[in-house]
């Protein structure tokens, strides 16, 4: 669907839609679909020392913790464009940024591939 948008010159909906399946994923593949913004990604991806319900790796080192930590802030990101895209009329025809936009929801879908549900991940 993106990539239709993408090729018809629809940037902002291409990118929009992009994010909006980023963070669908993130709520289905986390058992958390009754959340969404932050509050989603906190819980998914741990926050505040909550145990994440997915996760990149053992979480054995601070290494790990810090690699987590990082995905994490990744995912809030597109929160913030999502929302900003969401609510705005603004022209975006920049064609490379938007496809910039549209890359970097492929490697987020990539990532949550790799992810491990985590069995004891607190609601």
């Amino acid at each position: 669907m993106s990539g239709k948008l993408f090729r018809d010159g629809h940037y902002r909906n291409a990118a929009l839609d992009a994010y909006i399946r980023v963070i669908d994923e993130v709520k289905r593949r986390s058992g958390r679909v009754d959340l969404d913004g932050d509050v989603l990604m906190n819980h998914a991806f741990g926050c505040d020392s909550r145990t994440p319900g997915l996760r990149f790796n053992g979480l054995a080192t601070e290494s790990d913790k810090n690699e987590q930590k990082g995905m994490m802030f990744l995912f809030k990101g597109i929160v913030g464009l999502r929302n900003s895209k969401a609510h705005s009329n603004d022209i975006f025809d920049d064609r490379m940024r938007a496809y910039e936009y549209l890359a970097l929801a492929s490697l987020l879908m990539r990532l949550l591939e790799l992810a491990s549900k985590t069995d004891s991940a607190s609601p």
